[in-house]
């Protein structure tokens, strides 16, 4: 698996730099403020990203985001890519350190809205005027608080292998059937739960009930990216798959498996990336920013993930598979970004509970 995924980046790299062409035709009339920012980013020299080999391309990806910048903008910016921790763990080092008066372990943070309404309160990331950047592009469906950024959608959905299971569930009511006891894990931190429970979806008390009747057909805890023991057999499904990202990228590399949403889980949420107050090099960082949601820089990432591109811009695949199912369920989908998440008091409360009973025992 690791070594197909490894083929894939390669052909999707070789690919990328095939299709894009040269830098007059795709280059757009930059704005003077994005001007200035350009040059103040060069002044700095490079970027420092810390996040996994998995997210937004790894070193491949920080590698062509470097040469692109280069061609569009006239970027001397280098990207120097290091492995990071998980999310919150990464976000956790950047508060530790700006408390302490230490510059942060990235320039740019990549992180789920949860994290970012977790992060909030220690007001730890520069506001800056995205929409001078690019205007057409950067406005406040995109920008939270002049500070988060949006850069991909997550769904709240299922992975599914199509060798393993009964069949391909249409509800998450399917899954409490006879058929399906043994053969579903699930994560030890209740991911998605927090949604499904909130008032905009089943709600606190259903949402409990509901897990009580699933712990009984649970008989394993996986990472978000164990997608390989699904497809061994071991397990036949991943309930919730914490935004889809790694069950979109098996599916990209050729896996037999399938991404499902069920109209209870009719909500997505955002990955974002934001510039810590305490960044090195904090106008090189808003630079790739602008770039990674750019027409071009928006393709590259549906690319490399399989499609997870932000579903609000006009031109997104992610937002063509929404607006799919909402036409043949006849209700929008929420979207949870950071605002929503600080507001969903309920539905938080409920997940750390679900969390409790789909995991004891296992």
């Amino acid at each position: 698996m690791k070594q197909l995924m490894k083929r894939t980046t390669a052909v999707f790299l070789a690919a990328a730099f095939t299709t894009l062409g040269t830098a007059a035709a795709l280059a757009q009339e930059l704005t003077p403020a994005m001007k200035d920012l350009v040059a103040a980013a060069n002044k700095e020299r490079e970027i420092v990203v810390t996040w996994s080999s998995n997210t937004l391309g790894g070193p491949d990806g920080a590698k062509l985001f470097e040469q692109r910048m280069a061609k569009l903008y006239g970027s001397t910016v280098r990207i120097k890519w290091s492995p990071g921790r998980s999310m919150p763990e990464v976000g956790n080092e950047i508060a530790m350190r700006y408390t302490n008066g230490l510059p942060s372990p990235s320039d740019v943070y990549y992180g789920f809205s949860r994290n970012m309404a977790d992060l909030l309160k220690y007001d730890l990331f520069v506001k800056a005027p995205w929409k001078d950047y690019d205007p057409g592009r950067l406005t406040s469906d995109i920008v939270e608080k002049d500070s988060f950024v949006k850069v991909q959608t997550a769904y709240t959905g299922l992975a599914v292998s199509n060798k393993f299971a009964p069949y391909i569930p249409t509800s998450l009511n399917d899954l409490l059937k006879p058929e399906w006891k043994g053969k579903i894990a699930t994560t030890s931190y209740g991911a998605g739960f927090e949604m499904l429970s909130s008032k905009e979806m089943w709600g606190a008390e259903k949402t409990i009930e509901w897990a009580k009747a699933f712990s009984n057909q649970v008989s394993g805890l996986l990472r978000c990216s164990d997608i390989d023991r699904l497809l061994s057999g071991e397990f036949a499904a991943l309930v919730t798959d914490c935004g889809g990202t790694s069950t979109m990228e098996a599916i990209a590399d050729g896996a037999p498996m399938t991404h499902v949403i069920t109209p209870e889980t009719a909500i997505v949420s955002f990955f974002y990336l934001a510039v810590p107050k305490n960044a090195a090099h904090p106008n090189a960082a808003k630079m790739l920013t602008v770039y990674l949601l750019s027409p071009e820089g928006q393709k590259n990432i549906g690319s490399m993930r399989g499609g997870m591109d932000v579903h609000l811009l006009p031109e997104s695949k992610t937002g063509d598979r929404i607006r799919k199912l909402e036409a043949e369920w006849g209700k929008k989908f929420v979207n949870a970004d950071v605002a929503w998440q600080l507001g969903n008091e309920e539905g938080n409360k409920a997940q750390r509970i679900v969390k409790d009973i789909i995991t004891r025992g296992k």
